[in-house]
């Protein structure tokens, strides 16, 4: 299979990602963010684990289910719209603002490779 360089440098940039993702832990904070805002840690959690479940049927070459797929075309605000109402306290909680970050430009990336 002949793929662009391009192509080959998303794949490569997944594959660190995935591993980044897979061997982190989630910031503590969620569960401070939880009790100050009432948003469940678990919203956190599912999409941490939809972003980088994802990639690992990228990095091993799968299809991505297709129910799986539908969720993970959707941004994090899309899949979880409350947290809008909490951005400003979010920014007060800077591992996990920037955690959630890492997952959403690697969920467009997955997307952009895929398309």
């Amino acid at each position: 299979m002949n793929i662009s360089q391009d192509k080959q440098e998303l794949i490569n940039d997944l594959k660190q990602r995935y591993q980044y993702c897979f061997y982190s832990d989630s910031p503590e904070e969620i569960l401070s963010f939880e009790e100050e805002t009432g948003m469940w840690s678990a919203d956190f959690y599912e999409f941490f684990t939809l972003v980088t479940g994802s990639l690992s049927y990228v990095i091993d070459h799968k299809r991505i289910p297709k129910k799986q797929l539908n969720v993970l075309r959707q941004s994090f605000e899309e899949q979880y719209p409350q947290i809008k109402s909490f951005q400003h306290v979010l920014e007060s909680y800077p591992l996990l603002h920037s955690y959630i970050q890492y997952h959403e430009e690697t969920r467009k990336r997955i997307i952009a490779l895929i398309q």
